[in-house]
């Protein structure tokens, strides 16, 4: 008996969720027998557009639930199709001016067959979908049950993972976010297709995308933070959101970003379209932190000069509790020349948000920020905060600059969570040449008498080499010195470098232009100190202006050393002097060591 009981419940289930449709169109043979899932469709997108033959494929379906249909007029001529195997694809229909039909008979919860008959598969801008090519698309289609609720239940998931390019037409559910802006707006204006963004608590963006024509387009914006469901789109490399009614987004909280709530593990914020729940507070001087580039960004330099900041970009406070180990990490680019402790990473006990942070309790955290590769080249800082744990704090990098020097530095996002840091690559030395040649020393072993100078900065293409004036190839030798690189208490270290060579008339790049290094060289003494030649793993082809990575130089067996120096050579002859370009030039620990 307990059998039976247990077997009727599941039946009674099995009803509740979908209801059997007993009025099917009229259609008097749906085809079988060649039954496709919504993935096998979209793996045939990798080969282009694809159609199906309307003898060969005729039997040709494929079976699955609406789980967006055209009732809110936000989706139009579409509805989008979620198969038994769980991918989702758009299944498109001709309108009326183009001899279509003039809309789907079938509604979100539909468990529905449709016959592939001559329909063709395509990505329109990106977008997968099912082109239907006859005159009527509800000729093609068997409703097998309705008010299937269960099967369309939408997919938890995160602006981060949508913005990656995850769930595409498929139905989601994105929670802690809000309207980015909405005092007097509307979902679509004037009958226009209308962006809007919304952002999520961690500073995450993506655009709504609202027809002029959606019933509800002429409704304000929440105002609040809340959920949101909709299909995920794409145009181009744009992606996007489809609401489908107003009822998919519920946004009656106080709204996040703000800042000032006591935030918990793991509390995580990016910069890409907004401060979100951190502060900025400028203690000294005019230039300020902003939102640039998708990072907060903060530099002493404006308008061709430096000029002399305090800065602060603050946390709200954060409870750091119920972990065993607790640890930050700041995900940023840094460059141009400094002084120490000009970015420095704080944590205070006593802060009160918005306040001035210098009221406040503040002790250094053991975080160093030194320039990266390039603007490109993003490194973690991460550290423990295991000694906080139990307290609530604040956290702030503070920024200093002075009227001779400052440093700019981007901040992409800010995480404090749960975990132990773990070791990466240290960035040892590093010299963008994006602001000048830095303290790089010029020795011109040969310089002719038709020239004044080999090297030269330039503020888009670095540290430039050349021999070629007045329409007159000279033979020069010239060297580009780094200054003393302490390489004593590190287990690993590569050299690395952009650069790019042309103008060669014979020869290769590798054939006169050189790297070596010293561990002896004396920069009051030019030309002194034993130099051993470095095996530049990639040339650039000589040719063309195009960079190119040197690859990794290995430096193992000049560890040890405190004094070492990097030089690059520049050669060229009589009727062949060519064009060398180095920039980012970048010495770390190897990825895979300590």
């Amino acid at each position: 008996m307990k059998k039976l009981a247990i077997l009727l419940i599941g039946v009674t289930m099995v009803f509740v969720s979908c209801k059997k449709e007993l009025d099917r169109p009229d259609i008097t043979h749906f085809p079988s027998g060649n039954e496709w899932t919504v993935g096998q469709i979209l793996d045939t997108l990798a080969n282009g557009t694809f159609q199906f033959d309307k003898d060969y494929h005729k039997n040709a379906t494929v079976k699955g639930y609406v789980i967006a249909d055209e009732s809110g007029g936000n989706i139009y001529r579409t509805v989008y199709l979620r198969g038994e195997d769980g991918r989702c694809i758009a299944l498109y229909r001709k309108g009326a001016n183009d001899g279509g039909s003039e809309s789907f008979n079938v509604k979100t919860g539909d468990y529905i067959g449709y016959s592939l008959y001559g329909s063709v598969i395509s990505e329109y801008s990106r977008l997968p979908q099912i082109q239907v090519q006859e005159y009527d698309v509800n000729r093609l289609i068997v409703i097998y049950e309705r008010g299937c609720n269960d099967k369309v239940q939408p997919v938890s998931t995160t602006i981060e993972r949508i913005n990656a390019g995850e769930h595409l037409c498929d139905l989601v559910k994105i929670s802690d976010v809000q309207f980015e802006f909405y005092e007097g707006l509307t979902y679509a204006e004037n009958q226009t297709n209308t962006n809007r963004s919304v952002i999520s608590c961690a500073g995450e963006s993506i655009i709504v995308r609202t027809s002029g024509y959606a019933s509800f387009a002429a409704e304000p914006l929440p105002s609040g933070k809340g959920t949101l469901t909709s299909i995920v789109s794409v145009y181009n490399t744009t992606w996007q959101l489809l609401i489908r009614n107003t009822s998919d987004v519920v946004m009656n909280e106080r709204r996040c970003g703000e800042g000032g709530d006591l935030m918990e593990l793991p509390y995580a914020q990016n910069f890409s379209s907004s401060f979100g729940t951190y502060t900025t507070y400028s203690v000294l001087g005019d230039q300020v932190w902003s939102i640039d580039f998708q990072t907060a960004k903060m530099t002493g330099y404006a308008n061709q000069a430096n000029y002399e900041n305090e800065d602060w970009l603050l946390s709200s406070p954060v409870i750091i509790e119920n972990v065993e180990h607790a640890m930050v990490t700041v995900n940023y680019v840094a460059q141009y020349t400094g002084f120490d402790d000009d970015v420095t990473l704080q944590i205070s006990s006593d802060y009160e948000f918005g306040d001035d942070p210098t009221n406040a309790t503040w002790a250094k955290l053991e975080a160093e920020f030194p320039n990266t590769g390039g603007w490109y080249d993003f490194q973690d800082v991460a550290l423990s905060l295991d000694e906080y744990i139990g307290d609530t704090v604040t956290l702030a990098v503070k920024f200093l600059s002075s009227t001779t020097k400052s440093r700019t530095i981007e901040v992409k996002s800010i995480a404090i969570e749960e975990g132990e840091p773990t070791p990466g690559p240290q960035i040892i030395f590093s010299e963008p040449f994006s602001a000048g040649q830095g303290e790089f020393t010029i020795n011109n072993e040969l310089l002719p008498a038709g020239l004044s100078y080999v090297w030269k900065f330039s503020s888009q293409y670095g540290m430039v080499a050349s021999a070629f004036a007045n329409n007159t190839s000279y033979s020069a030798r010239s060297w580009l010195i780094s200054p003393a690189i302490d390489l004593s208490e590190y287990g690993s270290a590569v050299l690395t470098f952009d650069h790019a060579a042309n103008k060669l008339t014979s020869g290769t790049p590798a054939q006169y232009y050189y790297v070596r290094i010293s561990t002896n060289y004396d920069p009051a003494s030019p030309g002194t100190g034993d130099w051993y030649y470095l095996e530049v793993p990639t040339y650039p082809s000589g040719n063309n202006w195009n960079f190119v990575s040197s690859g990794e130089i290995d430096l193992t067996p000049y560890l040890g050393n405190s004094d070492v120096h990097i030089a690059f050579i520049y050669t060229s002859d009589d009727g062949n002097a060519g064009t060398w370009e180095i920039k980012n030039v970048l010495i770390k620990e190897r990825a895979t060591e300590k």
